[in-house]
């Protein structure tokens, strides 16, 4: 999925797969931030799906990234 991913950013965002991967981990990043502040919620995991061009169906790959899987 973690291929599949960055080319439906690319494809959303318009960029190359190179800039694809750091908006997915600078969400990824700031999803962790709020999640070790005890601040994350599910508004959040939503919202890192739509900054990034992608169905809320990808919501399931936030949480398994968050969770360490």
């Amino acid at each position: 999925m973690g291929e599949n991913i960055i080319t439906l950013i690319c494809n959303s965002c318009g960029c190359d797969k190179t800039e694809a991967q750091e908006y997915l981990d600078s969400e990824l990043q700031h999803l962790r931030e709020l999640q070790e502040l005890d601040d994350l919620r599910e508004g959040d995991i939503e919202l890192a799906c739509s900054n990034l061009g992608l169905d809320l169906d990808y919501q399931e790959y936030f949480i398994n990234r968050l969770a360490g899987a």
